[in-house]
């Protein structure tokens, strides 16, 4: 959401940017480039603001069960293994088979068996 709401900030800069490049007769390249930016703005907005409201939306990191929300980038990826190998990796079943924690600090995966964060190192709740 932050990312949509900074789009917003950067198209409304274009804007002005555009506006003062006309009004002080700068060469037509500085226009040019105030309607690019503005138009990259709106672009980075829509995705971003959609990407922030939809169900199925893309998230860097990981902090939810499966069974809680679906994660769109990891099915691709998955989907992905499968097709260039023609079937599920070894990783894969063993990543299945295994107990997956969160961890409260950083939100990475954890092994039901770790002690401590492989990601942020901090010692992991019981």
């Amino acid at each position: 959401m932050m990312n949509g709401i900074g789009s917003i900030a950067a198209g409304i800069f274009g804007i002005f940017w555009t506006f003062f490049a006309v009004s002080m007769g700068a060469p037509w390249f500085f226009a040019l480039f105030g309607i690019i930016f503005v138009g990259m703005a709106i672009v980075q907005a829509i995705y971003n603001l959609n990407n922030a409201t939809n169900k199925n939306r893309f998230s860097e990191y990981d902090i939810v069960e499966n069974s809680e929300e679906r994660d769109p980038m990891q099915e691709y990826i998955n989907n992905r293994v499968k097709d260039e190998q023609g079937s599920e990796s070894d990783m894969d079943l063993k990543i299945e088979d295994q107990k997956f924690h969160y961890c409260p600090y950083c939100g990475a995966n954890a092994n039901a068996d770790f002690e401590f964060c492989s990601r942020c190192g901090r010692k992991l709740p019981d």
